[in-house]
């Protein structure tokens, strides 16, 4: 008797999802209330100094003792530094190659934390992935319902990485709201250095940080001789390949030429890449914020 094979569905993920508190080093310009201390004057926050009643007409705000006080007989307001929310966005690379191993799932628990990240702060989330064009299918606009952290994680844990390249990203990244937000760029970042550089120049507007995700056995200790079986991730090809030490040395050159070229476009673009190797670390990822 015959059959079909059937796949098997992966096990779902029971993790915990962490919630990371996260700072801003700048002053969102928004109008929503939130968590993030902002540019300008408002009615909200923390106090921030007293002012003339010309300069802050808001007779809401008078401070009766300071202005008992002025000899001058000025009366007085108080006014407060407002916090605001911003759109918390993370950018996932689903070309081929980043459904080497389990790579995947972790991108999936990486996405799911910055989401329960930002419903902590009041702050919206938006989900947006790519490969060769935008994936429509996985797009998530900015919004602060619950339940997210688990959707987004499922969302991914179950998307295809068949693509040939992720230059969908430079279309998705150029089709960002204008107004600045902080943005999870996810990707292994094996495409060429001109479409990397694209994607983070249509960025230009907001607060980046490439998340650089990595399988350490993809680059890992090669054999001096021996036969691999070699798999192109974005085209699917095989082929056999016999390592010599002359190849391997090449091999090992290639890969360090692209970790110099790499470091250098981010450099050269004031960001600070924050490293995914083999498996998501939360606390890894919150020093990393703490430190910029």
């Amino acid at each position: 008797m015959s059959g079909h094979a059937r796949a098997v569905p992966p096990e779902p993920d029971e993790r915990p999802i962490p919630v990371l508190p996260y700072g801003l080093h700048w002053r969102p310009r928004g109008h929503k209330p939130g968590a993030h201390p902002a540019d300008g004057r408002g009615g909200d926050g923390a106090f921030q100094a007293l002012a003339p009643l010309l300069s802050a007409p808001d007779p809401r705000r008078i401070d009766i003792r300071a202005s008992i006080r002025d000899p001058f007989e000025a009366v007085h307001v108080r006014t407060f530094a407002p916090r605001r929310s911003i759109t918390v966005t993370v950018m996932v690379d689903l070309s081929g190659s980043m459904g080497f191993g389990d790579l995947k799932a972790e991108v999936a628990q990486c996405a799911a934390t910055i989401a329960a990240a930002a419903g902590a702060t009041a702050d919206a989330f938006s989900l947006i992935a790519a490969d060769a064009a935008p994936r429509p299918d996985l797009f998530i606009p900015p919004t602060r319902r619950r339940g997210l952290p688990r959707e987004i994680r499922d969302l991914l844990t179950d998307a295809s990485c068949a693509g040939r390249s992720a230059r969908g990203l430079v279309a998705a990244a150029e089709n960002m709201p204008r107004g600045r937000g902080l943005v999870f760029l996810v990707s292994d970042f094996l495409m060429p250095e001109d479409d990397i550089a694209a994607v983070l120049d249509a960025l230009f507007r907001h607060d980046v940080i490439p998340v650089v995700v990595r399988d350490s056995r993809a680059e890992g200790d090669l054999p001096r001789f021996g036969l691999l079986d070699v798999i192109d991730a974005e085209s699917g090809r095989r082929r056999l390949v016999f390592m010599r030490p002359r190849l391997r040395a090449r091999w090992l050159a290639q890969a360090e030429r692209r970790r110099s070229a790499l470091e250098s476009v981010f450099a050269s673009r004031g960001v600070v890449p924050f490293f995914l190797t083999d498996r998501f670390d939360a606390d890894a990822l919150l020093d990393h914020l703490a430190r910029r």
